[in-house]
């Protein structure tokens, strides 16, 4: 069983860390157990959160300690680093345009529902066209299944059982 003292040691750690997975394995407690903590426990809640912040604003700190130390060894990477962010004369002006176009065919973005359905229509009647030509050339449009004849509209819906038909005539005349 976990006790407060095992609590208050977690916040301790967390407020040199800042970081939750160190400071649970810095005392040996499960990270899942500081996530139950801290969505059953709303003091608990508060006193983490308030230590992971201090404890973030802590490694600032070192961090800053740390870059200062390289300016001070001429170290041209954190000179400019420094500079770029703490002077406006050195810092890097970057300025994003954004230009709005308008579309050059603007009709075709504003398509209704019922525009679609015409212009798939269209679609199928030009590909029916188109199948109709390329199986007259092949030597006409064979029957369906059933020996009923495929009507002009239904090429589309055909195309792949004409393809096999003529596969299979292919194969049978090469056959013979």
């Amino acid at each position: 069983m976990i006790d407060d003292k095992t609590k208050r040691k977690l916040l301790r750690e967390l407020e040199k860390s800042g970081n939750i997975y160190f400071s649970c394995a810095r005392i040996g407690v499960e990270r899942s157990a500081f996530y139950r903590w801290h969505s059953s426990d709303e003091e608990f809640k508060k006193l983490a959160d308030l230590a992971v912040n201090r404890g973030r604003e802590n490694n600032c700190d070192i961090a800053e300690q740390a870059l200062l130390l390289n300016v001070k060894e001429k170290r041209m990477d954190a000179i400019k680093y420094v500079l770029g962010h703490n002077s406006p004369r050195y810092k890097e002006n970057v300025i994003i345009w954004h230009k709005k176009e308008e579309p050059e065919d603007y009709a075709l973005r504003e398509l209704t529902f019922m525009d679609m359905v015409k212009n798939y229509y269209e679609h199928i009647r030009k590909q029916n066209i188109r199948l109709k030509e390329k199986y007259e050339n092949m030597g006409g449009i064979p029957a369906k299944a059933d020996g009923t004849e495929i009507e002009n509209d239904e090429l589309f819906n055909y195309e792949t059982y004409i393809e096999e038909w003529y596969k299979k005539k292919k194969i049978e005349e090469n056959n013979k």
